[in-house]
């Protein structure tokens, strides 16, 4: 026998030896209160030694993420932004390492596009949601996301819209059929609902060369049910970065259905992408043909990654670029996953967030008899015909422009501030380490009296030159309205969601006139809706009526 394993065996019977004398109750002690001082230890340098103790907040906050997860998962973290910025001023500490800004000058900062002078803010990982090669929301590396861009920027163009616009004209019309009819009816239509079988319809044509056929069915498809319904289980999943531990007991929270439902949607969408793929070059510059160049591209045409964002932004705004505004093409090897993944990302970001848009406008206008009614006479003045309401003419109007603006700014497509990684640098002047998880939070900004007179209030006046307006207050009012974000990964489907919402909109308002259905009397938006990433609006019942016939009437 070796000395060592002697000594081994001398070392465990003595630890024997000891164990015979301690009682169980002193070990668990022992590591409960070693715990617990471990935790003490952790929150006193939270609160009173970290970097970022100097910023206030709640105490829960700066201690854990559970301010941050409760607030989250409840529903109404736009509520729980709004009052802390209330309450603790323009910045605030909502987690252990994370700000929250609410003012112009700071959302400019974090944003907008880089330079020399000024390193990027980059994406933190909250948008890490899935293995394999990012999508154009979730990708984190500038490069590919330029590359990506560029790629898919002359599709969402103005140039290219004027294009598809026919295509949005041929689901609307049936739309505006649709809600005609069901709008006669007692119970009146849902229009959370149907706004939603309309913007589908459209951004799935543009997508996959064909539509869900919810307007014309008036049904939600299911693959629209599982997407919508799937937005509060993605909140769950995210929590997961925040607090490791939640994974535990995350499938306890999710409906049983859910595995084989998202397997089904999945499957699905990959079909929707093949028959796409086999459908080949279409006419038309689609959507669908810019995710192909983006996936060629990523090994063929490296210098595009590398364009500078002066160019992005000359690309977005004149149309040109890689696929030059033709059908695109079908050739080599393609990912089938990415372009599934990037297909799902349009889907989502080309349809929920117009349709929550519309939804709310209606009811600002509703609510608010006089808008309304001025906006139907701008639009009745304006067009003796209906086939004369088309993008450009819509793009004309200062009352309906004024109306969308208002309501982006009560109502934008996400209240969530956009994380990002902060490199080191001066914010609203006052230095922030790097490291640090920043964000502006959209809600509080376009709700300060410090930017807006009467902030809670659905005043369309505002963007308009008229009154004590100047040019100054309405650059100002764009300055603290950011719907569509700015800077480098603003919306890229910007466009489009103004095209859609203007004719609409006013298709909607010169052929009927608008009543709130009984059941929805007493529905208030701000009590009954919910924000988990997205939007999840009340059932909003309308009653349309045709208007008299007089308005309709040709030109002579």
């Amino acid at each position: 026998m070796s000395g060592f394993t002697i000594w081994t065996d001398t070392m465990i019977d003595s630890i024997r030896c000891v164990l015979v004398y301690v009682q169980p109750s002193w070990v668990i002690a022992g590591v409960f209160s070693t715990f617990s001082l471990l935790l003490i230890s952790r929150y006193a340098y939270s609160i009173f030694f970290h970097p970022l103790a100097r910023f206030p907040g709640p105490r829960l906050a700066a201690m854990s993420e559970w301010w941050y997860i409760r607030n989250y998962t409840g529903g109404l973290w736009h509520e729980a932004m709004q009052n802390v910025h209330q309450k603790y001023g323009p910045v605030v500490r909502i987690g252990p390492n994370e700000l929250s800004f609410s003012t112009p000058s700071s959302y400019k900062t974090i944003y907008n596009h880089a330079n020399k002078d000024r390193k990027p803010f980059l994406k933190s990982d909250f948008y890490d949601i899935s293995p394999g090669r990012a999508d154009i929301i979730t990708v984190r590396d500038p490069a590919d996301h330029a590359l990506q861009r560029r790629c898919m920027a002359y599709a969402f163009s103005v140039k290219s819209l004027r294009q598809q616009e026919e295509t949005v004209h041929l689901y609307l019309d049936e739309f505006i059929k649709q809600i005609g009819r069901l709008g006669s009816l007692d119970q009146g239509v849902d229009m959370t609902e149907a706004f939603n079988w309309l913007t589908f319809d459209i951004i799935g044509d543009l997508t996959f060369g064909k539509s869900f056929d919810a307007v014309k069915e008036a049904k939600t498809h299911f693959w629209i049910s599982l997407i919508l319904g799937s937005v509060y289980l993605s909140t769950l999943a995210g929590i997961r970065k925040r607090m490791p531990l939640f994974a535990l007991v995350l499938p306890f929270l999710i409906p049983r259905s859910f595995p084989s439902n998202l397997r089904e949607h999945q499957a699905l969408t990959l079909q929707k992408t093949r028959t796409r793929l086999d459908m080949g070059k279409l006419e038309r510059a689609d959507f669908f043909s810019s995710l192909v160049r983006s996936d060629l591209s990523m090994v063929r045409a490296n210098r595009i990654g590398e364009a500078s964002e002066e160019e992005q932004r000359e690309e977005e705004e004149e149309g040109g670029g890689a696929g030059g505004g033709e059908g695109g093409r079908v050739e080599g090897d393609v990912d089938i996953q990415y372009l599934s993944n990037q297909s799902h990302v349009l889907i989502v970001g080309g349809s929920e967030t117009t349709a929550t848009l519309l939804a709310g406008a209606t009811y600002f206008l509703l609510r608010n008899p006089a808008t309304l009614s001025r906006l139907q006479m701008e639009l009745r003045d304006t067009f003796k015909d209906y086939d004369k309401i088309t993008g450009d003419s819509t793009a004309m109007l200062p009352y309906l422009n004024a109306v969308i603006e208002e309501s982006l700014r009560l109502f934008p497509p996400s209240s969530l501030g956009l994380p990002r990684i902060c490199p080191g640098t001066a914010i609203d002047g006052r230095y922030i380490p790097a490291g640090t998880i920043v964000s502006t939070d959209p809600f509080s900004m376009t709700r300060d009296p410090t930017y807006w007179e009467d902030p809670d209030s659905f005043m369309p006046e505002r963007w308009l030159l008229e009154g004590a307006n100047s040019e100054e207050t309405i650059k100002v009012n764009k300055a603290a309205s950011q719907p569509f974000s700015t800077g480098p990964r603003s919306c890229l489907g910007k466009n489009l969601a103004w095209l859609e919402a203007r004719l609409t909109l006013a298709k909607m308002g010169w052929k009927y006139d608008w009543d709130v259905a009984a059941s929805s009397e007493g529905v208030d938006l701000w009590r009954d809706v919910r924000m988990w990433t997205l939007w999840k609006m009340p059932k909003w019942r309308l009653k349309f009526k045709e208007a008299d016939v007089w308005i309709r009437r040709h030109e002579d």
